[in-house]
């Protein structure tokens, strides 16, 4: 008899349900199916509706950011266009001036 130990595979029930593996590839093949279980069981837990409102969750806050993102652009190409010395909109004067040529004086009590 020799002292080195003999590993037996367990009979399979049926034809060969698993192919043949090594120890460590068996206990990482089992470990993903597991994990796998795992997260199916913990989806079981949330309800359907959440997974509706949080893609509208996402969907809005990606929306948030691209608004953010096409802001800050437009304010870019604005002080671009600025420093090159082209007019743009905003170079428009809103109001009226306030200087002219009659001159109001105005008591200041």
């Amino acid at each position: 008899m020799s002292d080195e130990p003999k590993f037996e595979q367990p009979a399979a029930e049926g034809a060969s349900a698993e192919p043949q593996r090594p120890p460590l590839a068996g206990f990482v093949h089992h470990q993903r199916k597991a994990a796998e279980a795992a997260i199916k069981a913990l989806g079981a837990f949330i309800p359907p509706d959440f997974f509706k409102y949080s893609r509208e969750a996402r969907e809005e806050y990606l929306k948030s950011f691209k608004v953010l993102i096409e802001g800050a652009r437009a304010t870019v190409e604005r002080e671009i266009k600025r420093a090159r010395g082209e007019k743009t909109e905003d170079d428009q004067p809103k109001r009226p001036s306030t200087t002219g040529k009659t001159k109001v004086k105005v008591e200041v009590s």
